[in-house]
Parts: structure tokens; C-alpha cells; sequence
């Protein structure tokens, strides 16, 4: 019992913290923030922070990493409404533009910036390391392809990113429905070509198979 104590007293440290560091990120920006500012605002110690992260820096990737948990466990409810047989549509793509559309002062705040370039490379790697086992998988049936599987899913994975900080950067003059569309639309021929020759019979491996697969596998990293 109280280690179960122990941990929840951890977790509602960390939660302050983060909250602490997302807040003060849109009133001042990134760069400007010291960790006195978050102690500060989280009303927590200098020897607490440093028992759970060395600076600021892995206070911030930490902090997204939290938001990344909470998306996946609002799309693994998502996925298992589905199985049950409810009429729910999963769409890691569209919901991806909804989430980050969500947290736009954040991003905003940090774009261009050290913080920035930082985040977004950490959901590049995050995004790459997700879907390249997967997607080598989709397509190990083949003899050949046109473009080596880690460049598409590096292709796919840029040009999801960028279009999503064009988006935000423009004050998101459309909406994420078609946004979604637009991604589709864009990289559809890159991927048809990218697979070479039609499928063999029996074998699916066409561009909509990537995108449920890109789908699936970030609503439900560990089927």
C-alpha cells in the first residue's frame, strides 16, 4: 500500500511539473525559462526536480512524451470500440492534426526555436521507430521495390511533420478533416511509386495498406 502511495506521490510531482513547464512555455517561450521559474510555479524543491530529471531539456522531451501516452490512450479506446463492434472510425492521421491543433499555442511558442527543432525531431524518431518494423513486414513478400523501405518511411513521416508545421504556422486555415485529405492526396503517388510494380496475387501492398497500417500501429503500437 505504500509504495502504491509512493507512486502516486511521484506521479502528481511529475504532473506539476509539466504542467508548470507547458504553461510557462506559452507566456514566456522556451528559452527564456529557468528551472527556478518551474519550481516556482510547480511549488516544488531544487533536490525534488533533479530526483526526476536532469534539466529542463529532459523535463520538456518527458512532458511530451506524457501528451504522447495520453494520444495513444485515447486511440487505443478508439481502436477497442471498434472491436466491440461500435461504429467508430479510427484515424491516426486526421486525429494527429486534431491533437497537435489541440496544443497549438504550445507549439507555436516553440517554433523556429532550439525547443522546437528539438520536439520535432523527437516525433520524427518517434513516428520512424513506430512504423518501420511494421511497414518492412507489410512488404517483405516482395522481390523488389523502387525506393528502399527506410527512405519511404522516412518520406512519409517528413512531409506528415512539415505539412503539420505549415499548418500550425499559418493559424490552421483549414481544418483537420482536410488536412488529412490534402496528406492523402500529396503522398498517395510518392508511395504508389515508391511500391514499384502491382502486387503479386495474394499481396496487399498498395498505398492505402501503408496508411492503415500507419493507422493501426500508432493507435495500437504493441499489436
Amino acid at each position: 500500500m505504500r509504495e502504491k502511495k509512493e507512486d502516486r506521490r511521484i506521479s502528481r510531482t511529475r504532473k506539476l511539473m509539466h504542467e508548470a513547464l507547458m504553461a510557462l512555455i506559452v507566456e514566456r517561450g522556451y528559452e527564456k525559462i529557468t528551472v527556478q521559474d518551474i519550481l516556482d510555479r510547480a511549488d516544488v524543491g531544487r533536490s525534488t526536480f533533479y530526483a526526476h530529471y536532469r534539466d529542463k531539456d529532459e523535463l520538456l522531451l518527458s512532458s511530451f512524451d506524457h501528451l504522447r501516452i495520453l494520444f495513444e490512450q485515447q486511440q487505443q479506446a478508439l481502436l477497442e470500440s471498434r472491436r466491440t463492434g461500435e461504429a467508430v472510425d479510427i484515424n491516426f492521421i486526421l486525429d494527429f492534426f486534431r491533437h497537435t491543433g489541440k496544443y497549438h499555442r504550445l507549439y507555436k511558442a516553440m517554433a523556429g526555436k532550439q525547443s522546437g527543432e528539438m520536439i520535432l525531431k523527437y516525433q520524427h524518431r518517434y513516428l520512424v521507430n513506430l512504423l518501420a518494423g511494421p511497414l518492412a513486414d507489410l512488404v517483405r513478400k516482395r522481390k523488389s521495390l523502387s525506393v528502399p523501405i527506410e527512405i519511404t518511411v522516412h518520406y512519409l513521416v517528413s512531409s506528415l511533420l512539415s505539412l503539420v508545421k505549415w499548418w500550425l504556422d499559418n493559424d490552421m486555415p483549414y481544418p483537420p478533416e482536410q488536412m488529412d485529405r490534402i496528406f492523402r492526396t500529396l503522398t498517395a503517388p510518392g508511395l504508389e511509386v515508391a511500391l514499384g510494380s502491382e502486387p503479386e496475387p495474394g499481396e496487399h501492398c498498395r498505398a492505402q495498406d501503408f496508411y492503415r497500417l500507419f493507422i493501426d500501429r500508432a493507435c495500437c503500437p504493441g499489436s
